[in-house]
């Protein structure tokens, strides 16, 4: 055993920062100075780093445009004035109205300033009068449009005298308006006495459900662009572990060739940086106008938050040395070569496994107890599906070597077969690892489609025939004025049925003595009984009558039993609190005797017509008896007859404003899983794209590598349709191992999140197909975009050496 030389130490910290900055800075070099070859490489790693980063900067200012859009959201919503307060300069009377055009909405404020100083609603300079209105910019030029000529007949009696300018909007193509109207009067009925515009109101809580999608959702479009950034860092590694044995040969150690491979690296990562920046600046432009759950963006809302930026610009460069020393490890350059094109021993499978086992231990707890609330239960979510996904990736590289591993490439002929398996046998990883990021996508993306298809199915379930309701609330068509609302209604184009009925509420007389002696709020306060008054035919539709004539009255009990019915011979005071409001006694009505029960028609009503009720005609009840009724019609719509809504909304807007059209599917969630459906289909056909192009690049890296191979093939003869053929294998056994195995993940994953959120099984076997679909279209964009540099390499001048 050698002593140690006197003053001998291990080098000091210092010393060892140094000597990494000069490795890096040594590598960083060879990056940028490598002549021709150096500089393609450094680009193809710029490129997709850049690619990656891009869409990680994008996700970084997701919560700007959330803020931003609820920022003025918020800024419009109005401050009503306090309990008892009188009309004074500085108030306006106000009465939302709702509406829609071709599933798109339409939102409108009614307005009556009661003084010179009444406020302003954001985007306007002064209030509209009677007879004007003012609009988006969007609902402007749907109006001038040819495909708006319905909707500018809803507003065919308005002038238009202003546009709403940014601040008053929560996105470019929301479609809004402000309408002056004198028919305002009194606080009431829907109309609302305010102050000021700029409410905050309570913060917005999504529903469990809803937290649960968008997390997994992050999760499966997120987690395949850090596999991919971590993929594009190693372009170029086979050139660069020759060059690395150059440097063994002059006397660089194994550590010191590492550290120099890392800088290499770590300058494409940074040059990505830079690209991926101007990606993302040049990718502001076109979001504009895009809405998702009435939630859009401006260019300028499109800003990455500044720590999650930050946590971006010092992850990737991080990890391109991560991942670049973490490789280092399994080669041993020597001054001779490398031992990359040796066989490589087989890869083992155990801790490829826990990486999905952690994952669904931490996921099954809430899949038996159901979905957590708050942060530590949302960061075991992500950290769950994040593990199942990446143990995806993980799997894959063993299933590759698992399925060439036969030398006589499994089994099949054809020189095609034989060129394509000897490649994965000798190097599967780059093919594995390019195609990973394709695999994890698919897999997320399936699991968020079979949770999403899963709620939309019991939506569906619940849901009857399609109806479609007309209300005029609050007094907004006086009961003396509703056979003319029928009417119009009837009459209106693709209308086929119409029924118009009349509903309020009553108490019993008995309890309404009792509150005059009783001082508020004590003693129980018993459920109203619910009152419906329309003609036979009308009434059929609520419930199973039987016999039915005018002087009819029927008690209809709900199948659950949970509202409780008058008895016959019962006397109800009509509409107390609308009575009291207006400072009268309310009318008194006594059940008749031959009241009959009734059992209400199951399924396909408006939820506000199930339940118990009572149901008379107007001989036994008078509709005029209820103060402050609700007027309804409830209409069946020919499906043949193209915007047959449209004249519907069009008619009840000539008569009011203020009255609501809506249909059987607008009270369901249908729409909103659709939306979320399509812009995740989008997100995820966007990173199977990014994926793509970093296949290509990793592809046409491949073949530039080969091209002395190539041009010894070509140079023996071999037909360049068998070449082909063998980029096309190549390229489409990873992706078929790779789908199959997302196919298999994201079932189980989907399943998993199907019991967690107490939802039923049902998958979208279309939706499985255009995602699948889309990964093969990607693979054989690849391949035919890859046979033009494989034609050009394929010339004997590629065997020229100096």
């Amino acid at each position: 055993m050698s002593a140690a030389l006197p003053g001998a130490s291990r080098p000091g910290r210092g010393a060892t920062l140094r000597r990494w900055g000069t490795d890096l800075a040594m590598g960083a070099r060879f990056a940028v100075t490598g002549g021709r070859e150096g500089w393609i490489r450094t680009t193809l790693t710029a490129l997709g780093v850049g690619l990656g980063v891009a869409v990680l900067l994008l996700a970084t200012a997701v919560p700007n445009v959330l803020d931003a859009a609820t920022a003025r959201h918020r800024a419009r919503n109005v401050v009503p004035a306090a309990a008892g307060a009188g009309p004074s300069d500085r108030t306006l009377l106000t009465a939302p109205v709702g509406s829609a055009y071709r599933d798109l909405p339409v939102r409108g404020l009614l307005l009556r300033a009661e003084g010179p100083h009444a406020p302003v609603p954001p985007g306007l300079s002064r209030l509209p009068g009677p007879g004007e209105m003012a609009v988006s910019p969007a609902l402007s030029d749907l109006l001038s449009a040819p495909g708006g000529a319905l909707l500018k007949k809803r507003f065919r009696s308005l002038r238009i005298t202003a546009t709403i300018g940014d601040a008053g909007l929560v996105h470019p193509g929301e479609l809004l308006f402000y309408q002056g109207s004198d028919a305002l009067l009194r606080p009431g009925g829907g109309i609302e006495r305010i102050t000021a515009f700029g409410d905050h109101g309570d913060p917005f809580r999504a529903s469990p459900l809803m937290v649960l999608v968008i997390l997994v959702s992050c999760v499966a479009l997120l987690a395949p662009v850090a596999v991919f950034i971590a993929t594009a860092v190693r372009f170029g590694g086979e050139r660069r572990d020759r060059r690395l044995a150059a440097l063994r040969l002059v006397g660089a150690d194994r550590a010191t060739t590492a550290r120099i491979a890392a800088g290499e690296a770590l300058a494409g990562a940074l040059f990505g940086l830079l690209t991926g920046a101007a990606l993302f600046l040049a990718g502001r432009i076109p979001l504009t106008g895009v809405s998702l759950f009435g939630i859009g963006c401006f260019p300028s809302d499109v800003s990455p938050d500044a720590v999650l930026a930050g946590c971006v610009a010092v992850a990737v460069p991080l990890c391109s040395v991560g991942v670049t020393l973490t490789a280092m490890r399994r080669v041993a350059a020597e001054p001779l070569g490398v031992t990359r094109t040796a066989v490589p021993r087989r890869r083992r499978l155990w801790w490829r496994l826990l990486l999905p086992a952690a994952g669904a231990a931490l996921l099954l707890p809430q899949a038996i107890g159901g979905p957590g609330r708050g942060d530590l239960a949302d960061a075991q979510l992500v950290l769950g599906a994040a593990l199942l996904l990446l143990g995806v990736a993980a799997l894959l590289p063993w299933l590759v070597d698992t399925a060439v591993a036969r030398p006589d490439g499994a089994g099949l002929g054809g020189q095609a077969w034989q060129l394509a398996v000897r490649r994965l046998q000798l190097s599967s990883t780059t093919a594995s690892r390019s195609v990973s990021g394709i695999t994890v996508a698919v897999a997320g993306a399936l699991a968020v489609q079979l949770l999403l298809t899963g709620s939309q199915s019991l939506d569906e379930q619940r849901r009857g025939p399609a109806w479609t309701e007309v209300d005029a609330r609050d007094g907004t068509v006086p009961v003396a004025r509703a056979p003319q609302l029928y009417a119009r209604l009837r009459a209106a184009t693709g209308v086929r049925a119409a029924h118009g009925m009349v509903s309020g509420y009553a108490d019993s007389a008995r309890h309404q003595r009792t509150l005059a002696h009783t001082a508020p709020g004590a003693g129980d306060d018993p459920e109203p009984y619910r009152v419906t008054v329309a003609d036979c035919a009308a009434l059929r539709q609520l419930a199973r009558l039987g016999a039915c004539s005018e002087g009819d009255v029927f008690l209809v009990e709900s199948p659950d039993g949970s509202s409780s019915l008058p008895r016959p011979g019962a006397r109800l005071a009509l509409d107390p609190v609308g009575s009291r409001s207006d400072h009268r006694a309310p009318a008194l009505w006594p059940v008749p005797r031959t009241a009959r029960p009734a059992t209400a028609v199951p399924g396909g009503l408006p939820p506000r017509f199930s339940g118990s009720r009572l149901l008379a005609t107007p001989a036994a009840l008078p509709p005029t008896l209820l103060r402050h009724p609700q007027v309804t019609a409830l209409l069946r719509l020919d499906p043949r007859t193209p915007d047959a809504i449209e004249h519907v909304r069009n008619t009840a807007a000539a008569l009011s404003p203020r009255i609501d059209v809506s249909t059987s599917e607008d009270g369901s969630t249908a729409g909103t899983v659709t939306a979320f459906r399509h812009g995740l289909t989008a997100c995820a056909a966007a990173v199977l794209l990014l994926i793509g192009c970093g296949l290509l690049i990793s592809t046409l890296e491949q073949l530039r590598d080969r091209a002395r191979v190539l041009s010894a093939l070509d140079a023996l003869g071999t037909p360049r349709a068998v070449l082909g053929r063998s980029i096309l294998w190549q390229t489409t056994v990873p992706v078929v191992l790779g789908l199959a195995l997302a196919l298999g993940c994201g079932l189980a994953l989907g399943r998993l999140l199907l019991h967690m959120a107490g939802l039923p099984w049902q998958a979208d076997w279309w939706g499985i197909l255009t995602l699948t679909g889309t990964a093969a279209t990607v693979v054989l964009g690849v391949t035919a975009l890859s046979l033009p540099l494989l034609w050009r390499l394929m010339r004997p001048d590629g065997l020229r050496a100096e």
